[in-house]
């Protein structure tokens, strides 16, 4: 049995390292490795998946209006990702999820839209942005310090702590008894 390597970040706005601009936020998500040990197993880590789990705005949908979905990009490399582009082309994407607007003036094919997971490099190496933008991927720059954003972030990691580097920068090859509660066998 694996467990998963899963931690959860909630963000507001109103706790960005500038507040005034909820649609262009930055966190220092890396400062968290003191208070998270088992983060330590993970640090060197390139890669992991990111979900955005909960997503809240303080706009109605009238407020809303000309703005059918809203996409939350994360401007840290995705490998994984695209998008269509203006000249009918794909270009890569740092979009982690999308939330409707539920505006009358578009349909959705599903209001409970769940975000699922996409590959991202690893945001706990330091700071991250986290762009707020509208359907045409423009900047929300309509947003102001009244009009908080929340999301809730799920990370998870794809290796167990046996299989990734430990902090000293060697390969940690020790088995991981389960029945331990997740601690190292000899």
């Amino acid at each position: 049995m694996k467990t998963p390597n899963t931690f959860l970040i909630y963000l507001s706005s109103a706790n960005a390292q500038d507040a005034t601009k909820p649609f262009n936020m930055f966190f220092n998500v890396g400062s968290v490795m003191g208070q998270a040990p088992n983060l330590v197993n993970f640090e060197k880590q390139a890669y992991c998946k990111i979900k955005l789990r909960y997503f809240s705005i303080k706009r109605t949908a009238v407020e809303l209006a000309g703005k059918s979905t809203l996409l939350v990009n994360m401007m840290i490399p995705h490998p994984n990702s695209l998008r269509s582009s203006t000249d009918g082309t794909t270009v890569t994407s740092n979009l982690i999820g999308v939330v409707p607007t539920s505006v009358t003036a578009s349909s959705y094919s599903n209001s409970e839209y769940d975000n699922d997971y996409v590959y991202v490099a690893n945001p706990f190496r330091g700071d991250i942005n986290i762009q707020i933008a509208d359907q045409d991927n423009d900047l929300y720059s309509g947003l102001d310090n009244t009009m908080p954003v929340e999301m809730l972030l799920e990370v998870c990691f794809d290796d167990n702590p046996a299989r990734v580097n430990d902090n000293s920068g060697r390969l940690n090859t020790n088995i991981i008894d389960y029945n331990l509660n997740g601690g190292y066998t000899d």
